[in-house]
């Protein structure tokens, strides 16, 4: 490799890696002029936006809350799988529910049974109590069990506290 390329190759790979990093060559927002991004809160002392160095500020006039992300819903008390499914005379799926909560829970486990082009041929659900990180196999029964020779599949929705 020549000089030259050597040269260009290292300057756009040094380019790549500052766009990655959160560095930037304006110089932030006027003060300084450092090199280095200046992320929303102008007391973050500048440096790398990294999420690591934002973490470590907790309260205070340093804080910004864009650094701990919010979780759009909690996590769900529980989750199933499903062990056998529906079919020509068997007319109830078996699914194992195993609690993901530190306390007694009930649970509302519902399953949805879909023939071959995922269309949904009926649907069941059945309510579970489990002690904390406790696992039950339990029974769904069709509500229309004379539809169960069109099943193919059993698939388990959003396990929900009852």
């Amino acid at each position: 490799m020549s000089a030259g390329r050597r040269i260009r190759f290292t300057a756009v790979l040094v380019t790549v890696v500052f766009a990655l990093t959160g560095f930037s060559s304006s110089g932030g927002s006027g003060s300084g002029g450092s090199g280095k991004s200046k992320g929303k809160s102008s007391s973050s002392g500048g440096g790398c936006s990294s999420s690591k160095s934002k973490k470590k500020t907790h309260g205070g006039s340093g804080s910004s809350s864009s650094a701990t992300p919010s979780p759009s819903r909690t996590a769900p008390p529980a989750h199933a799988v499903v062990v056998t499914c529906v079919g020509a005379g068997k007319t109830e799926a078996t699914v194992k529910v195993t609690s993901d909560a530190d306390a007694k829970t009930t649970v509302r486990v519902p399953l949805v049974f879909e023939d071959a082009q995922r269309g949904t041929v009926d649907a069941g659900s059945v309510r579970v109590q489990l002690k904390a990180r406790e696992s039950k196999t339990v029974t769904v029964p069709m509500t229309v069990p004379a539809k169960a020779a069109e099943v193919a599949d059993c698939r388990v929705g959003t396990v929900e506290r009852a």
